[in-house]
């Protein structure tokens, strides 16, 4: 898939996202946190299908234009195309497809696009509209609460974390770059505390970023000192953008036989 610079240049895209309707009171999202529920089965994202499709049609191009193989990038501008083309309804069925996990590979097998590509495409631009339907429940929702390994939004795994200047450790989500404190010592894939079975693998090019591998389920995650300063502990550093930039240490972890998400099971 495409380069750090593919990335960079979507993740700087500034899309108008209208600020959804959190109508569920406080105490409602208390309760769904304090019942281990992610607080999107308590208010599911509302996702308008023309900005979809735009966001969609965006993130395609940018991929057609930053990729040096041209079969790649004919892939790309085909699904640009597409979904430049759809009507209403197509948009109205791609975004349900979405959101509801089912249907997209039809969706694209109908257009002749590559499934795979399109569900990759697809997850980047629904970014920015569930980075603001997080942001409206994390206004009014005590997020505090939630230890869990699993986003509290939208229930995705984690994917990066960071250590704060205060040595608070934060889960970041990939898909609504939501933010949670978890347990310091402990593994997030599989939340074991034994730290024996924890440890450390670090390149010194790439740090204050370090790896965490965990012996107990054989996953691994990276992780962001920021107690050392530096342009890295600024607090709105783009953890998303970071996981791309630091790859080599995905390598690292992997070539030792550690998985993100842990072991088959």
């Amino acid at each position: 898939m495409g380069s750090y610079e593919f990335l960079k240049a979507w993740r700087e895209q500034q899309f108008t996202v209208a600020s959804p309707d959190v109508s569920v009171n406080e105490e409602a999202l208390e309760n769904a946190l304090q019942a281990g529920e992610p607080l999107i089965t308590l208010v599911p994202p509302v996702i308008p299908a023309d900005g979809f499709a735009s966001a969609l049609a965006v993130v395609a191009g940018l991929l057609a234009e930053h990729q040096d193989d041209e079969a790649a990038a004919a892939r790309a501008a085909a699904v640009k195309t597409a979904i430049q083309r759809a009507g209403s309804a197509e948009r109205e069925m791609l975004v349900h497809a979405v959101l509801g996990g089912d249907g997209l590979d039809q969706w694209a097998a109908a257009r002749s696009l590559p499934s795979e590509l399109l569900t990759t495409l697809a997850s980047l631009a629904i970014q920015p509209f569930m980075a603001r339907h997080a942001a409206a429940l994390a206004e009014a929702a005590p997020l505090s609460l939630w230890r869990q390994n699993v986003c509290p939004v939208c229930g995705s795994g984690a994917d990066v974390c960071r250590i704060d200047p205060d040595n608070m450790r934060h889960l970041h989500c990939p898909t609504c770059d939501t933010q949670w404190e978890h347990h310091r010592l402990s593994c997030p894939t599989c939340n074991t505390d034994d730290v024996k079975k924890v440890n450390l693998l670090t390149l010194e090019d790439l740090k204050p970023w370090r790896v965490e591998v965990c012996d107990a389920c054989g996953g691994y995650i990276k992780t962001l000192d920021q107690r050392h300063g530096g342009l890295l502990a600024r607090p709105k550093v783009d953890l998303f953008l970071e996981d791309a930039r630091t790859l080599q240490l995905d390598v690292l972890a992997e070539e030792q036989g550690y998985r993100r998400g842990g072991r088959v099971q």
